[in-house]
């Protein structure tokens, strides 16, 4: 039973996205169940149930919440940090003087990104590990359509704020080519490792938050592959281990803190071997090169910025950059059952005349040849 209230809402969840929506229990086909609309002709609140399996999402304040009922123990540690530190924030965007999201360090991580999946000019994008929409709002401003994937229903709701004030949560703003991101964006809550959409539809996908193992990371590989058209690429960051960091025998897996959220750093070749598997061609670079004496020496952020780049284009001092930057294309495809290959110098013409000589006809299963 459908149940229409306008005016709920800018910011339901857009309908042209559910066509792509998959069950993370059985990658089922998801149908709506019942809906209310705002003004905008989105989704606010309301369900959807999986046509294999019969099971039920809810659609709350725009967000689709395709959560499965068991996540890992660190999982559910994580979302609980997260959903505290964007309850925390304060209402308007504030960076750090410095560290993460400060006006340096985005200014070295963002650009990049963004030119590694250029053209964004109406492509379809699949971001995972959102957060609060700083890569969301960004991506959309450049006229992609983005279907927004995150763990803390915390960060997916700073997300609805930013978007409904039309600001990218970081001090890197654009010139937007498309007024507003309303209808551009589709926020879900899902397991990055418990994740399905339909495949071969999105022309791209960014994951600028790692995950914190190397099982879940695969399984998120496998679900880019697997959803990107033939054409696509897949952009992703991973916490890099720098040349700091070998030289001084840091550990490879830490805390962000004392009991926060775990990550893991990762080398050029740990990477190759993760992703090979789902992609045949791959590069990869380290970028956000930080040199500490530059603050020594309190030169402008300006001049910081170029100084890392600059560092971060040169054999051996790039592998000062604590993030690696991955840009992957040609996703491996399983094989379709009944799906015709090429054929070689006319073999399957010169086959059905030979048939059509014998009176025959062509039959092309290798087991019914005769």
């Amino acid at each position: 039973m459908k149940v229409r209230e306008p005016m709920l809402s800018k910011c339901g969840f857009p309908t042209k996205f559910l066509p792509l929506l998959r069950c993370p229990e059985d990658s089922g086909h998801l149908d709506l169940r019942q809906e209310a609309l705002g003004d905008d002709g989105g989704i606010v609140e309301g369900s959807v149930s999986c046509a294999v399996c019969g099971r039920q999402y809810r659609i709350e304040n725009g967000i689709v919440r395709l959560m499965k009922g068991n996540v890992t123990r660190e999982n559910e540690r994580e979302i609980e940090l997260k959903d505290l530190e964007y309850e925390a924030m304060p209402e308007a965007f504030t960076p750090p003087a410095s560290g993460w999201r400060s006006v340096l360090l985005d200014r070295l991580e963002i650009p990049p990104h963004l030119n590694a999946l250029a053209p964004l000019n109406g492509r379809m994008i699949l971001e995972i590990g959102c957060g609060d929409g700083r890569f969301t709002m960004l991506m959309a401003q450049l006229g992609a359509d983005v279907l927004a994937v995150d763990i803390s229903q915390e960060g997916l709701r700073r997300v609805v704020r930013n978007y409904q004030s039309g600001i990218a949560p970081t001090t890197y703003q654009i010139a937007p080519s498309r007024r507003g991101a309303v209808g551009s964006v589709g926020l879900i809550q899902a397991d990055a490792s418990a994740f399905h959409v339909a495949p071969r539809s999105f022309d791209r996908a960014l994951s600028a938050t790692p995950l914190d193992s190397r099982d879940e990371r695969m399984k998120m590989y496998h679900t880019i592959a697997d959803c990107l058209k033939e054409d696509g690429c897949y952009v992703g960051g991973v916490e890099y281990d720098d040349a700091c960091r070998r030289a001084l025998g840091l550990p490879l897996l830490r805390r962000y803190s004392p009991g926060g959220i775990l990550i893991e750093h990762l080398d050029i070749p740990t990477m190759e071997r993760e992703i090979a598997p789902y992609f045949l061609s791959i590069r990869m670079r380290p970028i956000r090169a930080v040199l500490p004496i530059l603050k020594r020496l309190r030169l402008p952020v300006v001049l910081q910025i170029v100084a890392a780049r600059i560092c971060s284009a040169l054999p051996g001092f790039r592998h000062l950059g604590t993030i690696l930057l991955v840009r992957a294309e040609r996703p491996v495809r399983i094989p379709v059952e009944g799906a015709r290959r090429r054929d070689y110098l006319r073999a399957r013409s010169l086959y059905r005349r030979y048939k059509q000589w014998r009176g025959q006809e062509a039959i092309w299963d290798w087991d019914q040849r005769v």
